[in-house]
């Protein structure tokens, strides 16, 4: 991730997660599979949207999805690594990598397979569970939006689509999440090995992925662990093996990734990427890093993606509580930082703009979300990993293409 150049005071995209509250549960929850919706499933009454406190403690992210599925959701990480089983032998290798973050030197920490699979051992699986849950929160709040309706399979045979800038590891997994909870057509089916071959399905999501990392390697792993069966023990019961079934059905997930400097890439370039029907565009951990490499290059690249994506297309961005940069040319301590929630809103809820040299007032984008202090706490039970999960405290904004 050579362009995210960070300054050692700005929040890191992949840094040390807070060790707050670190959940490490007993014995994985029973083996059963987690509620569905399907065709059958009783819409609830519409949630009240969440709204940020005004006495300065933060929103709580609630946990949306059921604990059993967010477990089934860790369980592919450990089967797909199992380097994850033996995670005292990985230390070595993981304090490598959060000493290259820690510095900003995101080529360093991301330079081999070794590394990239290192991460998404170690910090990925948290991630991946908290932006599942913010998905899930945004299907609930602004379920008239293309982007959930494309989602529930709305819009006819075409898959929705989304467009992760510096996704990886945990967007993937996320989306799956979301997927077999939202769409029960998205589960695997037992004994589906055992069918007649017929042509791949349409996929439900297409997922593309942008990062100056190469995270092929890693999402070509998780995706075969997601669409294959998780092994069973010789001992297993005759019930058991009746329900045995992977996470999602082959090819309902596609995902394609894409090595690329995001803040060199040109209007030309940016709209080829981003497709016409393009529903949900997402800078998970990825945005303070690039105003930290750039404010200027960042906000130029944020109006290009303005004049690259469709109408009614929603724009969610993730980062840390408190994320900061200061302007280009200062270096650290002789500046002060600019708010990343006040740089993302000067660019996409300008009060006036100019037009012929006057001065106009004009929207391109709806706020939907604008929440600068959210924690997401995993329960204190029934949830399990080798790494542990951390509580993370986030911002968290919502826009809408208008």
């Amino acid at each position: 991730m050579g362009q995210f150049d960070r300054k050692a005071q700005s929040q890191p995209k992949h840094g040390k997660p807070s060790d707050s509250g670190a959940s490490r549960a007993p014995p994985p929850p029973p083996s059963s599979r987690p509620l569905e919706r399907g065709p059958g499933f009783k819409k609830k009454a519409p949630p009240k949207k969440s709204q940020p406190p005004k006495n300065g403690f933060p929103t709580l992210q609630g946990n949306m999805l059921p604990i059993e599925l967010q477990q089934l959701i860790l369980d592919i990480f450990r089967a797909t690594f199992p380097a994850s089983q033996d995670f005292a032998d990985l230390k070595p290798l993981l304090g490598q990598i959060n000493e290259a973050l820690l510095k900003g030197d995101f080529e360093e920490a991301f330079r081999t397979d070794e590394f990239r699979e290192g991460y998404a051992i170690r910090w990925s699986p948290t991630r991946a569970l908290v932006y599942a849950n913010v998905l899930e929160q945004i299907c609930e709040e602004h379920g008239d939006s293309p982007w959930a309706e494309q989602l529930l399979g709305g819009g006819g045979s075409a898959p929705a689509k989304v467009l992760c800038f510096g996704g990886g590891a945990a967007e993937v997994m996320a989306m799956a999440g979301i997927m077999r909870f939202r769409r029960a057509d998205a589960a695997g089916t037992p004994n589906a090995s055992s069918l007649p071959s017929s042509p791949p399905p349409t996929p439900l999501v297409d997922l593309r992925l942008l990062d100056a990392a190469d995270w092929s390697g890693v999402v070509a792993k998780l995706t075969t662990g997601l669409e294959t069966p998780p092994e069973l023990s010789k001992y297993a019961s005759a019930a058991a093996r009746a329900r045995h079934a992977s996470f999602l059905l082959p090819q309902a997930l596609r995902t394609t990734c894409t090595k690329t400097e995001v803040l060199d890439l040109t209007q030309e370039t940016l709209q080829s990427i981003v497709a016409p029907d393009v529903s949900l565009v997402t800078l998970l951990f990825s945005l303070n890093d690039l105003y930290t490499t750039s404010i200027r290059r960042a906000t130029s690249f944020l109006r290009k993606l303005t004049a690259a994506v469709p109408p009614r297309c929603l724009l969610l961005v993730v980062d840390a509580h408190g994320a900061a940069s200061v302007a280009d040319g200062i270096e650290d301590g002789q500046g002060e930082p600019y708010p990343m929630s006040w740089l993302l809103d000067k660019v996409m809820l300008p009060t006036q703009v100019v037009v012929e040299d006057e001065l106009v007032p004009k929207r391109e984008w709806e706020r939907l979300v604008g929440d600068t202090n959210r924690l997401f706490k995993f329960p204190d039970k029934g949830l399990s990993y080798p790494a542990g999960l951390e509580n993370l405290k986030m911002q968290v904004h919502l826009f809408k293409r208008i």
